[in-house]
């Protein structure tokens, strides 16, 4: 008797483990360098059609990369996009996807770079509610910096910054050691009260000051 509960119990935990599980749908256009403030290996992505997250919140640095001349193998041109950073809430969503415009020609990679006009969908086909950025210090081909440039991306106070994904107080303390916080665009932030109030806490207040005095006046 005490067995057959177990089961049940077991099959019941498995059950709503499930159905909170969240899969991200994988795009032969989208390059996943970052989730959740950690790097995603080439080994892991391989071959794999989705990555299964929980029910909660998330975020995501990627980058599009697209060849806007297939069939000439000669004189293929590759696209690459900013590395984009985008936050939201995957609760209730049994799987996520990105949709991509059209993205043939200059123009429409162009346009594209300037608008992020990406949209990140749920298994309904509903457009989920996003919180959208730009990593501008990251260097496409350099993924081996993107985990640290995330971590301080998420003590900055910035837009689609979530705090709990940055590591723990050691790296935080080298976050506020290195120079790369003083290089942070200042158009990336919120204004500086918005930061106080969203991020509390000492550690935010001295990287701030790291910015150089230039982008700090034009604040």
């Amino acid at each position: 008797m005490k067995v057959c509960r177990a089961l049940v119990a077991l099959a019941s935990f498995s059950l709503m483990a499930s159905a909170s599980a969240t899969s991200l749908k994988l795009s032969a256009d989208v390059d996943v360098l970052v989730i959740d403030g950690k790097q995603m290996s080439g080994a892991i992505l391989k071959g794999a059609d989705s990555l299964e997250l929980d029910g909660g919140q998330h975020q995501i640095l990627f980058q599009v990369s697209k060849n806007l001349h297939p069939a000439a193998a000669q004189n293929a041109q590759i696209y690459h996009s900013p590395a984009l950073i985008v936050t939201f809430n995957a609760k209730g969503s049994r799987s996520v996807s990105f949709i991509l415009p059209s993205l043939s020609n200059e123009k429409d990679t162009a346009q594209f770079s300037q608008q992020m006009n990406y949209q990140l969908v749920d298994d309904q086909g509903k457009t989920l509610v996003t919180q959208r950025d730009v990593l501008s210090l990251f260097t496409p081909g350099n993924t081996a910096a993107a985990e640290k440039l995330m971590m301080t991306y998420n003590l900055s106070g910035a837009r689609a910054a979530v705090p709990s994904f940055a590591r723990g107080n050691t790296d935080r303390k080298s976050a506020l050691a290195s120079d790369v916080p003083s290089q942070i665009s200042i158009a990336d932030l919120h204004p500086l009260w918005t930061r106080l109030a969203a991020n509390a806490g000492i550690e935010q207040f001295l990287l701030w000051f790291k910015l150089p005095e230039k982008q700090e006046r034009a604040s």
